[in-house]
């Protein structure tokens, strides 16, 4: 099956509306083409923790590229628990630019799917 971007939408849409008591601050598809779109999240839990996603993806062959991403989870006093992005700020991390900021620390880090990172919030969201 060809890849599509409205495949992709499709599917973090399920995700997004399969979430239990999770509220949906913001919701942002830009689709530019048919193979660009940009994506901006803004989910609010049960423990009044965020979560903003931020994806530009381009695609070409079926080939999925982000060329840049950030998913940001703070507790609600606005303190970071994890953020990864690639942006290019960290150049002695060995998979600069792609890496992952848990607290103040900045580790070694590839670009994990969107499930993953609703995933690790769930493991977080009893701890805040």
């Amino acid at each position: 099956m060809k890849k599509s971007i409205e495949h992709y939408l499709e599917i973090i849409r399920q995700l997004v509306t399969g979430l239990y008591k999770v509220e949906v601050e913001g919701y942002q598809e830009q689709v530019l083409t048919r193979d660009r779109v940009n994506l901006r999240i803004r989910l609010r839990f049960v423990n009044n923790s965020l979560l903003e996603i931020s994806e530009a993806i381009r695609i070409v062959d079926s080939n999925f590229t982000w060329l840049s991403y950030r998913y940001h989870y703070q507790r609600p006093d606005g303190s970071v628990i994890f953020r990864y992005d690639n942006t290019p700020h960290h150049p002695d991390v060995k998979t600069h630019p792609d890496h992952k900021h848990i607290g103040e620390s900045v580790i070694e880090s590839q670009r994990p799917d969107i499930e993953k990172i609703l995933s690790e919030v769930k493991e977080h969201l009893c701890d805040i």
